[in-house]
Parts: structure tokens; C-alpha cells; sequence
């Protein structure tokens, strides 16, 4: 005899009484797994954000640690009235101080014009026999070739889309009195860097600035249309550039010339003042970034060790608050009137939270700008003492990472403890059930029997 589903044999609730049985021995250590793989979890989550607030912090000290940080230089220029005539930036060979500047020239590339009457229309043709056209502007050249019977319009277009073309732009203007003239401007700049157009066959010199027959050229330079340097003046002295840029003409500055001064009320050039000092801006943010990782960082070791949080108690943790508020606390020797940083504006709140005074820091880079820089870089620098201290818990191979990775294979683990467990428990409900099962059927069978024996009974007593 078999039965479909366990108690349906005996009238039993067996099936209940099967799931109780295997619940009391899975659920309780099921929940302990579980619980232990969520620990392992959190840590896990934990270590990985205090890795990063370290690296974050850690990349605030190395930049600390950058000399050039505290070489830089900032030019600050004051225009006169009439508008801005230069710009001006320095890097760090630049000298502190003030430059006035005026401009009296700026650099410009040279104009060819065709002489009038040459043209009369765009479709003029240019050579009846063809020839090459070569076009030179100081150490720039290129050639076209021009073929037989090409107009004035279509030279044009052929200068203009050359390959090689360094920078001369082909024009044809109309005068509405019947002539067309042609015109060349090349962005060559610079004394004797003047636009010189030269041919091999004297039907082609009529658009050339160089005649090769007898008859003269048909392009020449007006006045005031040919190359020219830029020309400056730095406290009295004369400075001449084949551009409007100005490299190193001033140690560490490059001044670029924008427009012509203007002249004042005595007949004079008009001059920019500018002004060169140290990058003090760049230090601030840098310092600003510095203090705010730190916070940050310190906030992250909080909400991670507080009370029932998963560091709760960490040595490791508690250590590394305590090395980086000794390495804040540290006396230098050899940065004269500064022994501390918190000479330079830190300071350090009672819960630990950094801030910047910047009133404070700009006194100290004013009047100690060297021993600020002694300070954080260096060897002996808090940057470097910092950097060293935090190399071993960051990085692919520092502690944070091995701790999180321990946290996570304990965590896979208990995984697969869990997930044996469970099997274990699977194998166990199977044999309770078979076990179930044959009860079911053997009570089944003896409620058959004693209702078979009491219906023979009842029939004898009939």
C-alpha cells in the first residue's frame, strides 16, 4: 500500500510535524551563518571606504610634498585705461617683483597687392603658357604650378587649397571702377620676412613680387603693409620679437603684446604694471584640500568604529588616528620662526577637526615664505613623514587591502560552510520524510486491519 502525501495514510499531521523537526536544526544555525557573512560583509565595505579616505588624503600630503608647488609664481597685471595691452605669465624662474610695459608695435605679416589696371575681371587669364609660382616668407616656402589659360579666380582658389600652403590667403577685390586686383597676405611675421612670389616664366609675372622678364612685376608692398617685429618696452628697455609673444625676453615671463599703447596726456606710451609674487593661491587650496581630506577621514573612522558599528573597538583603527594626530603634533627645528604647522594658520578644533586660518596663512607666506616650505617638503617635511606612515595601509599591496581581502574570503567561506549546511539539512529532510512516509503506510495498513477485524466481528455477532 502507498499514500500520495505524508499523514493522508494515518490521518496524522506528519507533514507539520516534519517541518518543526528539520526547523529546530537548521533555522537557529542558518541565522548564525547568515549573521557572520553580514559581518564579514560590512568589514569588508568598511576597510574599502577607509582605504580609499586614506588614498584620498594620502594624494593631499603627496601633492604637499611637490616643491614646485611652492616655486610657482603668479603674474598679477594692472592695465592702463585705454584697455589691455599685454598678458603676462610666469612660471618659476621668475624673479618677485613689478615690470611696466608698453607696447609701440605689434608683429604683423606683409600684403602684396596687383597693380591697378591689370585685371579688369576674375576670369581674367593669367598666363597663356603656364608655370610654377613659388611663394617664400622668411624660412616658409611652397609652389604651385599654374597651367595654361587659368584665371585670375581660379589662381585664387589654387593658392588658398595648396597642400603646403604656410599661411598665405589669396583675395581678389572689385573697385567698381572696372578693376580687380589681387591680393596676398601672408601671417609670416617679423623683420625681412616679407612675402616674395617668383615665377619661371615671364607670362606668370604679372601675379609675382619678382619680374623673371624685362617688364615689371605685378605685385608689390605699400607702406606699412610689410612684415614687422612686435616691439615692447620693459622698464626702459627695447625689446623686439618676429611675434607678439615674448618668451623668456624677461627671465621666466612670457609677455604677449595684444594692442599698440595708447599715448598720455605728456605724449608718453601708456604702460601695464605687472606685478610677480609667489603661487600663494595655489598653496592655500592645496592646504584647504589637505585639512578637508583629513576631516573626511577622520568622519569615516567614526562612523565606522562608533558603538555597534562593525570596527567598533578596532585597535588598528584607534592606532592609525592616533600616529596621524602625533605626526600633526610634530616639532620642526629648521623652519626658523615656524616650529609647527599650526604656526601657519591650522588649527585643530577639540573633536579634532582641522581648519585654516587664512588670514594667518598669508601672514606666514608673507613674511616666512622659505620655512613654510621647509615645513611640508623635504625628507624631514610633514608631507614626506605623513606619505611614508600611510604607504603601508594603502595601495594594492597595503594592509587595508589585505584586510579586506581576508574579510572577504572569510566571508566566502562561511558561504560555503552555509551552503554544505544546507545540503546536509536537505539530506536529513529526505530521510525524515522516507521515514514518515513508511510510518504513514504501516498505519495506514493497521487502521485497515482493525476495521477489517471489527467488520468480521460484527459479522459473527450477527
Amino acid at each position: 500500500m502507498t499514500v500520495s502525501s505524508l499523514g493522508v495514510g494515518s490521518g496524522l499531521d506528519l507533514q507539520t510535524l516534519l517541518e518543526n523537526m528539520v526547523s529546530v536544526q537548521r533555522d537557529t544555525k542558518v541565522d548564525a551563518y547568515e549573521d557572520r557573512i553580514s559581518d564579514y560583509e560590512s568589514q569588508v565595505s568598511a576597510y574599502g571606504a577607509i582605504k580609499s579616505a586614506l588614498e584620498t588624503f594620502q594624494d593631499s600630503v603627496e601633492t604637499l610634498n611637490d616643491e614646485e608647488l611652492f616655486t610657482g609664481r603668479t603674474a598679477t597685471t594692472t592695465q592702463p585705461d585705454s584697455g589691455d595691452i599685454v598678458s603676462v605669465t610666469a612660471d618659476e624662474d621668475a624673479s618677485n617683483g613689478a615690470y611696466n610695459i608698453s607696447v609701440s608695435q605689434l608683429a604683423q605679416g606683409s600684403r602684396s597687392v596687383s597693380a591697378d589696371g591689370l585685371f579688369s575681371s576674375s576670369d581674367d587669364v593669367v598666363s597663356s603658357t603656364g608655370g610654377d609660382l613659388t611663394f617664400t616668407a622668411g624660412d616658409e616656402t611652397f609652389t604651385v604650378t599654374v597651367e595654361a589659360g587659368t584665371t585670375l579666380a581660379e589662381l585664387r582658389e589654387q593658392i588658398n587649397d595648396a597642400d603646403e600652403n604656410f599661411g598665405v590667403s589669396a583675395n581678389l577685390v572689385d573697385d567698381g571702377n572696372g578693376n580687380v586686383f589681387l591680393t596676398l597676405s601672408s601671417d609670416v611675421t617679423g623683420d625681412g620676412n616679407d612675402l616674395v612670389v617668383t615665377n619661371t616664366d615671364e607670362s606668370l609675372d604679372s601675379v609675382s613680387s619678382v619680374a623673371t622678364g624685362t617688364g615689371s612685376a605685378g605685385l608689390s608692398i605699400a607702406s606699412g603693409e610689410g612684415a614687422q617685429d612686435a616691439i615692447i618696452n620693459v622698464d626702459g628697455i627695447t625689446i623686439n620679437s618676429d611675434t607678439n609673444s615674448f618668451e623668456d625676453a624677461v627671465s621666466g615671463l612670457t609677455i604677449k603684446a595684444l594692442a599698440v599703447s595708447e599715448e598720455d596726456s605728456d605724449g608718453e606710451l601708456e604702460t601695464a604694471t605687472s606685478v610677480i609674487d609667489y603661487d600663494t593661491d595655489s598653496v592655500q587650496e592645496t592646504l584647504e584640500s589637505f585639512v578637508s581630506s583629513y576631516n573626511s577621514l577622520m568622519s569615516t573612522f567614526d562612523s565606522y568604529t562608533d558603538t555597534d558599528a562593525i570596527l567598533n573597538g578596532s585597535s588598528l583603527v584607534r592606532g592609525l588616528e592616533s600616529q596621524l594626530n602625533a605626526d600633526l603634533m610634530t616639532t620642526f627645528l629648521d623652519a626658523g620662526d615656524l616650529t609647527s604647522i599650526f604656526d601657519i594658520g591650522i588649527e585643530m578644533d577639540d573633536d579634532g577637526t582641522l581648519s585654516l586660518d587664512s588670514t594667518a596663512f598669508s601672514e606666514a607666506m608673507e613674511d616666512s615664505y622659505d620655512d613654510v616650505v621647509t615645513l611640508f617638503t623635504g625628507d624631514d617635511g610633514l608631507a614626506n613623514i605623513m606619505d611614508e606612515y600611510l604607504d603601508s595601509y594603502t595601495g594594492s599591496s597595503g594592509l587595508m587591502k589585505d584586510l579586506s581581502d581576508a574579510a572577504q574570503e572569510a566571508a566566502d567561506d562561511t558561504e560555503e560552510d552555509l551552503e554544505n549546511f544546507e545540503y546536509r539539512m536537505d539530506q536529513y529532510e529526505e530521510q525524515l520524510t522516507e521515514k514518515f512516509s513508511n510510518l504513514d503506510v504501516l498505519l495506514a495498513s493497521l487502521n485497515n486491519s482493525g476495521t477489517a477485524l471489527l467488520e468480521s466481528l460484527s459479522s459473527l455477532s450477527s
